[in-house]
């Protein structure tokens, strides 16, 4: 809602084809009685987002990664918010909960999952039939651009390089037997984001945010995105939500709260997860053990397992 106009989009199952536009016209009705200026459109989706084939802005069918059966993208609407630990460590996670699980890090500028998965030092090899074999850390298979270049060496690309790039690392990789694809998107929106969503299936994408209600604006910009890009956003990730004493078991919210509720409300994307702070999420990222891996039982870790399988039951139950 913007002064008296009010901008509704109707996301409706194949179920409600046929009440579209009475559902509309309702609508419509409803906000005129409440002096909006309404302006309401409607979109039919399948209700399991993730057996619907997305669509290119030309007709042509999204690409389907080879070897991956279901692709997960995480986001957040800007840096800071622990993007890269909450990608890294959902696919640990989702490795523990039975699922063939990689990771792709889709930053350029900023790659991450490196240092996160402590892959100093890797190599990615060449296969006979030149294609690049992931890395195999901690039960999944990983592709970061921080292990294809130097840590000093700048990378300096305008959007047609960025989707060339995908284009070879993501449908040249040997993915094997892969069930969910977790891909880390760099902060914010851009030309990563375009290409990855306009050329190839996304089952959906997790928005990552933590509870400071300034951080609202940014994370709202993101879920418009995908909104736009027709990408079903699953579910909000508080993280950093709040620290346990180990002593009192008393919770503290040292950011805050109420932001990701917030968000929540306004947009009706559920809080899927909230995430706490412990002293072994930082402990792993600087070692390079991911604290799924290395801290099982850590608060955070439990957190992470959780969202796991609520994304194994949901989403991924075809799998």
């Amino acid at each position: 809602m913007e002064g008296d106009r009010a901008e509704v989009i109707l996301l409706l199952p194949d179920g409600l084809k046929g009440q579209a536009d009475s559902i509309r016209t309702a609508v419509e009705k409803r906000l005129m009685e409440e002096g909006f200026k309404p302006e309401v459109r409607y979109r039919i989706r399948e209700s399991r987002p993730s057996l619907r084939v997305n669509v290119g802005p030309v007709g042509q069918t999204k690409k389907r990664i080879p070897g991956v059966k279901r692709v997960i993208a995480v986001a957040s609407g800007k840096g800071g918010v622990g993007k890269s630990t909450v990608a890294v460590n959902l696919a640990v996670a989702l490795s523990k909960a039975g699922l063939r699980a990689g990771l792709f890090d889709a930053d350029v500028y900023g790659p991450s999952v490196s240092v996160l998965m402590g892959l100093e030092g890797e190599r990615v090899y060449v296969t006979p039939d030149k294609r690049f074999k992931p890395i195999e850390k901690y039960g999944i298979q990983v592709l970061t651009f921080g292990v294809l270049v130097k840590e000093d060496t700048p990378i300096l690309w305008r959007g047609a390089m960025l989707h060339k790039a995908y284009e070879e690392l993501l449908m040249q990789t040997a993915w094997e037997d892969v069930d969910v694809l977790v891909i880390d998107l760099p902060p914010g929106t851009g030309d990563s984001h375009l290409s990855l969503a306009q050329g190839y299936h996304i089952d959906g994408a997790l928005v990552v945010t933590t509870p400071q209600i300034v951080a609202v604006a940014d994370v709202l910009r993101a879920i418009k995105g995908f909104e736009k890009l027709e990408i079903p956003v699953l579910g909000i990730v508080e993280n950093m939500a709040y620290f346990v004493c180990p002593e009192s078991g008393r919770r503290y919210h040292i950011f805050g709260e109420g932001g990701a509720d917030r968000l929540s409300k306004h947009t009706g994307v559920p809080v899927i997860v909230r995430i706490p702070i412990d002293e072994y999420v930082s402990a792993s990222g600087d070692s390079g053990i991911p604290v799924a891996h290395a801290y099982p039982e850590a608060p955070s870790s439990k957190a992470f397992l959780s969202l796991a399988n609520d994304l194994k039951q949901t989403l991924l139950s075809g799998v």
